[in-house]
């Protein structure tokens, strides 16, 4: 039943990359931020 399930997730899970690459880069990018900030104060 669980093996049904993740093979109807594997479409989704292709689709969502599209948008989910930019958006871990920029979430990276804001943690750098954030980490540069905290390191400085």
């Amino acid at each position: 039943m669980s093996d049904h399930h993740h093979e109807g997730h594997f479409p989704e899970e292709a689709e969502q990359n599209e948008i989910g690459g930019p958006v871990v880069l920029a979430l990276m990018i804001l943690a750098g931020i954030v980490l540069m900030i905290w390191a400085a104060s």
